[in-house]
């Protein structure tokens, strides 16, 4: 029996995954789903009703043709009523809106976000529908820690379409929301909201909500505080809030974060604690029964706290399939169980195919199911200390292997010390869900429940303190961009050595080689481009201006804020190969804001300029550039300065970019508004 025999659920899952993904990007008209329509119920009927019984294995073409076009058009049709379920009903509308709230807010630098569900809008005195999902992101007040799922509140707020990509190589954060089905944001100052209810519907929601604030008390009582309790409620409960970016940054740069996120090894964990704690059942069959059912239970609870993200909820079904395995004393075909899971969660929600996370997760499972024996055959060793860590080296190598095209591509980032960090990090992460687990079950025994969570606060500072020293180890980063074309070459080249594992296809090897050596050719050509391009962007920053000068891999740049510079342009750089930049301020070719480059003048307005009534005579411009939250009196501005374009970045305000824009007009010079069209690129010819 082959694979694909062996896995029925890989054949159904390939066409529902194509719908999905063409839904995407292709508008089918209506017509073609009625056809399709069509032509499966007349294939369907003459497979079952003309074709003799004898004849039906040699036509099993058309009943898999029938399977592969509904799955395709459930897939696409799913795919597309998501969709049209986003799109927002209200907006750019100032006005009085009930909402419920689909989440507890999460503490954020500056504020609360919150996912929330729109009801209605009142409009002329009368309450009107207005469904739609956004996230809105509350002023930070005391009151809103106590907002908790399923609150049901009256707010005044305008939801605007999230921005897309502004700058290049950004992130598309309208195009990330669209696919969790939100498609507004807005911002609530403290009296802009309050509380009128609650949502019965959400009821059992909340009470999960509740039950895992209760777990996390239990853990603050015991002293369990700071970057110690953030860890802990990460792992346990899937609880990331409390995390700070230093200690984010740590756990990535090593190569560390799947631990922070609950999945299949948090999963796991807590399958083999409860199938071990009901051992006893294990005496006759109906008792094997009841012990599956307790397990599955349990393992639904844990991910019912923790929040039933997509890859808890994937680990989840796995260990379900697997406990009812084991109670029918029947061997599951793990590829069948992970694609039987995927199948699921796609008809559940087909958006959770673009999840990092999800995709992440697959790949690290199937990476570790494939590659892990075959590794670890390459090491025969008998000692069962020396077995169990070369067990842990080869399923920490396969599980970077099947992920690596995906972190290069989202991340741009590759963790050199990942053994050394998984070797540390497995085994302690998983003491201290052991400890945690212990000290849920006897907080209430006196000085049993302090001697354990003694033991688990020195585990976690134990665990943190090696992850930060493995992160400042010597070159414990490198940093590689890879884009789309060069992730789908890798994945292609990955499934070309499983399958050279698998046949011994010498031509699947040939294929895998030509895939890599792709993969550098499009590097090199992206290297020459750089290389052979003298470029300027003002970037789209939120509070600052940042205007780039490029002379091929040579990075120059006029900044007021380091820190927003390295978000907006850091993956541009990457991407391009481009030196680590150089801060501008009074040099050879700028000087108080003019700058002569690529044979063009340009000024950066300064508000030294703006004090000076007279000048010995009017000064022209190729560029000129507003920025730095100036507001200066534009009229007189162009009486000393005569621009062919000027250029009005986001750090000015909307009306004032209006007035700039109707001066302009007036007087017949280009005009280029970053906050409506994006960053300004302008590539210099040769």
């Amino acid at each position: 029996m082959n694979f694909f025999q062996r896995t029925p659920f890989f054949r159904l899952l390939l066409p529902l995954v194509a719908g999905i993904v063409l839904c995407q990007f292709l508008v089918l008209n209506v017509w073609f789903f009625v056809v399709c329509a069509l032509l499966v119920a007349v294939l369907l009927v003459f497979y079952l009703r003309v074709l003799k019984t004898g004849i039906h294995y040699r036509f099993r073409w058309l009943f898999g043709m029938v399977v592969f076009l509904f799955l395709f058009g459930l897939g696409y049709g799913l795919s597309l009523e998501k969709k049209n379920n986003a799109v927002f009903a209200m907006p750019d509308t100032k006005g009085v809106f009930l909402v419920t709230l689909t989440e507890t807010p999460a503490v954020k630098t500056n504020s609360f976000s919150c996912k929330l569900k729109v009801d209605k809008f009142y409009d002329n005195g009368h309450w009107v529908a207005a469904p739609g999902n956004a996230i809105v992101y509350f002023q930070k007040d005391s009151l809103v820690s106590g907002l908790v799922f399923g609150d049901r509140l009256m707010i005044e707020a305008c939801f605007k379409t999230p921005p897309g990509a502004e700058n290049p190589a950004g992130f598309n954060y309208r195009q990330y929301l669209a696919r969790q089905g939100i498609t507004a944001t807005a911002y609530l100052s403290s009296g802009a909201w309050r509380v009128i209810g609650c949502d019965s519907a959400f009821s059992f929601r909340r009470t999960a909500g509740l039950v895992q604030m209760q777990l996390l008390n239990t853990f603050r009582k015991f002293n369990i505080e700071g970057d110690e309790f953030a860890v802990l409620a990460a792992l346990t409960v899937g609880y990331t809030d409390a995390l700070q970016p230093d200690l984010r940054a740590s756990y990535s740069a090593t190569g560390a974060m799947h631990i922070l996120s609950v999945s299949g090894l948090h999963v796991g964990i807590v399958y083999v604690v409860i199938a071990f704690l009901l051992g006893f059942l294990d005496k006759s069959t109906r008792k094997k029964v009841l012990k599956a059912i307790l397990i599955v239970a349990f393992l639904w609870v844990y991910a019912f706290i923790t929040g039933l993200s997509p890859s808890v909820v994937r680990s989840t079904l796995m260990f379900t399939f697997v406990a009812i395995g084991a109670a029918l004393d029947r061997k599951t075909h793990i590829y069948n169980t992970v694609f039987m899971s995927a199948f699921f969660m796609l008809i559940v929600n087909p958006d959770f195919l673009f999840d990092v996370g999800f995709q992440l997760s697959y790949a690290a499972v199937l990476s570790i199911v494939f590659f892990q024996r075959p590794f670890s055959n390459l090491l025969p060793v008998n000692n069962k200390l020396l077995r169990w860590l070369r067990d842990l080296l080869t399923v920490s190598v396969a599980a970077q292997l099947g992920t690596m095209p995906f972190t290069l591509y989202y991340f741009h980032q590759f963790p050199n010390y990942f053994l050394l960090t998984n070797l540390v990090a497995i085994p302690l992460s998983t003491i201290v869900i052991y400890l945690a687990m212990l000290l849920l079950l006897v907080s209430f025994v006196p000085y049993l429940s302090v001697g354990v969570a003694f033991l688990l606060k020195g585990s976690l500072w134990l665990l943190n303190f090696l992850i930060v020293r493995i992160e400042n180890l010597p070159h414990a980063l490198t940093m590689i961009s890879f884009d789309f074309n060069q992730m789908f070459l890798l994945l292609i080249m990955l499934f070309g050595i499983s399958f050279y594992f698998y046949s011994k296809n010498f031509k699947s090897l040939f294929v895998s080689l030509l895939a890599l050596l792709i993969v550098a050719a499009i590097a090199l050509k992206q290297k020459y481009e750089t290389l052979n391009t003298t470029q300027m962007i003002v970037y789209a920053g939120q509070k600052h201006t940042h205007v780039n000068f490029l002379m091929g891999t040579d990075n120059y740049v006029y900044t007021t804020d380091s820190v927003e510079l390295g978000k907006v342009a850091g993956g541009y750089w990457r991407k391009h190969q481009i030196n680590r930049p150089v801060y501008l301020r009074n040099n050879t070719w700028l000087n108080d804001g003019f700058a002569y480059f690529g044979n063009k003048r340009i000024l950066i307005l300064p508000a030294e300029l703006l004090g000076k009534q007279t000048t010995q005579g009017p000064v022209s411009v190729d560029f000129l550039i507003v920025g730095n939250g100036l507001k200066p009196k534009f009229d007189q501005l162009l009486e000393i300065i005569h621009p062919a374009l000027v250029i009005v970045d986001k750090t000015i305000s909307q009306w004032y970019t209006d007035h700039i824009r109707y001066v302009c007009e007036e007087r017949g010079i280009d005009f280029y508004s970053v906050a409506e069209k994006g960053a300004y690129v302008l590539k210099f010819a040769d």
